[in-house]
């Protein structure tokens, strides 16, 4: 072989690696865009179901709550540890502490931690309303989206959006 047709595929070959490193770079860019744009969607489907989630195992518990014959506390027995939840009278969720209320119901009910998406889920009390039974808990998101929880009667509200003008 002559120098010069070694010397011709060597720049092939630099070419044509040039030509895959362009491409998977257009791949990745690509990939990195439409993930970002759905970013969003992502985030709103798994809070909703992360609420159905939170509705589905309150509702679960409070059916033990009728088997056990209506206790002030229900003892849960999963394979790696036994979990006490306090019920009120009404055998919804609810917390006999006064601070960190919400985030103690949170974690007894969902047995994990406020987290969605490396995003802090946000519990908060509202303030009761003249003649309220029971406590409302509210999960928010940092974007603005949140569900409440009323232990007076175990309803779990749809997502909600904070208005920007509030």
């Amino acid at each position: 072989m002559s120098r010069q047709h070694v010397t011709e595929k060597r720049e092939k070959s630099l070419a044509e690696i040039v030509i895959i490193v362009l491409m998977v770079s257009i791949l990745m860019m690509s990939f990195i865009h439409y993930f970002f744009k759905q970013e969003e969607q992502l985030t709103t489907v798994g809070f909703n179901t992360l609420a159905q989630n939170f509705s589905t195992k309150v509702t679960t518990v409070r059916a033990q709550w009728f088997m056990d014959k209506q206790p002030d506390m229900l003892m849960l027995v999963t394979s790696s540890s036994i979990q006490k939840i306090y019920m009120n009278k009404k055998g919804w969720v609810d917390s006999n502490i006064i601070n960190l209320a919400c985030e103690q119901i949170w974690k007894v009910v969902m047995t994990e931690s406020l987290n969605l998406m490396n995003m802090e889920i946000t519990a908060t009390e509202i303030a009761p309303k003249a003649h309220q039974m029971g406590r409302i808990c509210e999960y928010r998101l940092p974007s603005g989206e949140y569900f409440e929880y009323n232990s007076a009667d175990g309803k779990v509200s749809t997502i909600k959006q904070v208005n920007d003008s509030s």
